[in-house]
């Protein structure tokens, strides 16, 4: 691996680390309850208002936004992962 690769990795596992913590912080769960397969829905029972206010923080906070399309797309945590680490 080079030393860009070593760094864009890094970056990437810091910023997936602080989306998880965030998750954590704002489901008011312990990290190790979080993951990718969690539903939001089903699992975490937001309903649609819930998940559209956690989206908008999460987009403040990162400085990362998405457009109505990919937002409407998110079902589980895994798709919050998918959208905002990419």
């Amino acid at each position: 691996m080079n030393s860009m690769t070593q760094v864009s990795t890094s970056a990437l596992a810091q910023r997936n680390a602080d989306l998880l913590q965030t998750l954590s912080s704002e489901f008011r769960l312990p990290g190790h309850r979080i993951h990718p397969f969690t539903r939001l829905r089903e699992d975490l029972f937001l309903d649609t208002m819930d998940i559209e206010l956690l989206v908008a923080g999460l987009e403040s906070r990162l400085e990362y936004y998405l457009t109505e399309e990919e937002a409407s797309q998110i079902e589980t945590v895994g798709d919050l992962q998918h959208f905002f680490l990419r």
